[in-house]
């Protein structure tokens, strides 16, 4: 190899050595921090826990008269910036007799600039208008994403739906932890057992007082005839507790006499709605 040739490979060596000196410190030294600062500025998720009753929002799920529909009503979100949610649960599969499939709907812009949202949500699907309304509905969840500032909060619940004949019955949520025995009815009518996740609005009790979770039964049929018996087990040290009930029909507070034994408040109510417990801390 003569010398000139020499030289130009000698050349073009340092010419690339050079160049990818300077890559790494145009691109790759750089990026580092970008990195870094993006990491630090990610939201991250606490549970819903981590708030306190009186900025949680509160939720009802509220069946149609068919059953065939929820109608979700989640108020007191003004303390977030932003709501998200997943209703979902089992169903019977249309295709495929004795299989269950999911079913639900999502929701990703809740308004929290108003004081109430509400929605209808089908359970079952709809095509030019006719409705095919899921059977053997079972294993009912709800997932709100609630978002403040860089921090999302994540609050997961099940629900439970029931169809009460006109012979009555009792209903159970899924923990065994309450209990509604629904006297005669006039005819058939759905309910739902759900963890209202925050407390009804108007409260005419301190929040820091109120044991969680709060039950609420949700159901367009009218007030009892006759006192349905309610049951409420409760853990931890409860002083005194006192049972008030909310009607979401009319945005009333009533105080109801109540006895507690045994870890376990008994009452008798007249119609369907959300039971609030105080007990003094």
């Amino acid at each position: 190899m003569d010398k000139t040739k020499k030289n130009i490979y000698i050349i073009a060596s340092i010419s690339l050595v050079v160049i990818a000196v300077a890559v790494y410190f145009l691109f790759i030294f750089q990026k580092a921090p970008k990195e870094i600062e993006t990491d630090e500025g990610s939201s991250f998720v606490e549970s819903i826990e981590k708030i306190d009753a009186a900025n949680r929002p509160f939720v009802t799920l509220t069946p149609t008269a068919d059953g065939a529909e929820i109608i979700i009503s989640i108020e007191n979100v003004g303390y977030f910036d932003r709501i998200e949610y997943e209703l979902t649960y089992q169903a019977d599969n249309p295709q495929v007799a004795g299989e269950k499939i999911q079913r639900g709907s999502v929701e990703t812009d809740v308004d929290t600039s108003q004081e109430k949202y509400k929605k209808s949500l089908l359970l079952g699907t709809a095509s030019r208008g006719v409705r095919s309304p899921d059977t053997g509905i079972t294993d009912g969840q709800l997932a709100l994403h609630l978002f403040k500032g860089d921090t999302e909060y994540l609050s997961e619940t099940k629900w439970d739906r029931f169809e009460i004949g006109i012979s009555g019955g009792e209903i159970f949520d899924s923990t065994g932890n309450f209990s509604l025995d629904v006297p005669r009815l006039s005819k058939n009518h759905w309910v739902i057992i759900a963890d209202t996740i925050g407390i009804p609005p108007n409260a005419q009790v301190s929040a820091s007082d109120v044991l969680l979770p709060v039950y609420g039964t949700y159901s367009v049929a009218p007030q009892f005839t006759t006192s349905a018996n309610l049951s409420i087990k409760l853990t931890g040290d409860v002083k005194s507790p006192k049972l008030y009930t909310y009607s979401n029909q009319d945005s009333s507070w009533q105080s109801v006499e109540s006895i507690y034994e045994g870890g376990t408040l008994a009452a008798e109510v007249d119609s369907f709605g959300t039971f609030v417990i105080v007990s003094p801390k």
